[in-house]
């Protein structure tokens, strides 16, 4: 009979000090592994809450094709005449918003967007009152705009950081804007953006919030296109 030799060290307990000091290592490993994989996480989360941004939207043809828009940024173009003088228009006419993608309003209804043409008439109403209230030139400015697109906030997916991850929440909103000469005269002054979801705002709590504060944006800018 052939018998199978023993190894010396297959049932020999640990001796107990060996036994602490290798749960104590374990368990400071499992620490460290632990916080490494949280600061990761961490890392991982402010990244994407940065990233991720808004592209700006293809200009549509609302305003006039022969009107060569120069970039500002990476989300607004604009023009101006260099023959325009503000002292000559005595009068502003702001022409009813447009919104004419009819595909490009998400899942908005009539009212949500009604009342995202109205504030941006508003902005544009309150902000153009006085700069061309005095002129003396007895010329009218015409402003025509166009909300081109909105991609409404998704509010329930904003409201913790956590789970704003990747910006899958966040919205945008676009406009195209021109002032002409009268009614139908030339094109004076031209400008379109594209404006994202601000995370540091409570913007993104309301399907239209970005839309909403982007109008006075919109107005403020192109105002100051016209005034500088």
């Amino acid at each position: 009979m052939i018998a199978r030799e023993r190894r010396a060290d297959a049932e020999t307990p640990l001796r107990p000090q060996y036994a602490a000091t290798m749960l104590r290592s374990t368990s400071f490993s499992s620490r460290l592994a632990l916080s490494a994989l949280t600061c990761a996480l961490a890392c991982a989360t402010g990244l994407s809450l940065t990233a991720c941004g808004t592209s700006a939207r293809a200009r549509t043809g609302f305003i006039p094709s022969n009107v060569r828009l120069t970039e500002s940024d990476d989300l607004t173009q604009s023009w101006r005449a260099s023959t325009f003088d503000r002292s000559q228009y005595s009068q502003v006419v702001i022409a009813p918003v447009a919104m004419p993608e009819p595909d490009e309003y998400g899942n908005l209804d009539a009212d949500q967007l009604r009342i995202c043409r109205e504030a941006l008439e508003e902005a544009l109403r309150n902000d153009f009152a006085k700069p061309f209230g005095t002129g003396s030139g007895g010329r009218t400015l015409v402003v025509r705009t166009a909300i081109t697109a909105i991609k409404p906030n998704k509010p329930l997916l904003n409201v913790a950081p956590q789970s704003q991850i990747m910006k899958r929440g966040y919205g945008y909103a676009s406009c195209e804007i021109y002032a002409t000469d009268g009614d139908g005269g030339p094109v004076v002054a031209a400008f379109m953006q594209t404006s994202d979801t601000s995370r540091f705002s409570e913007e993104k709590l309301s399907e239209t919030g970005t839309a909403r504060r982007a109008a006075g944006d919109w107005a403020k800018e192109f105002l100051g296109l016209l005034t500088r």
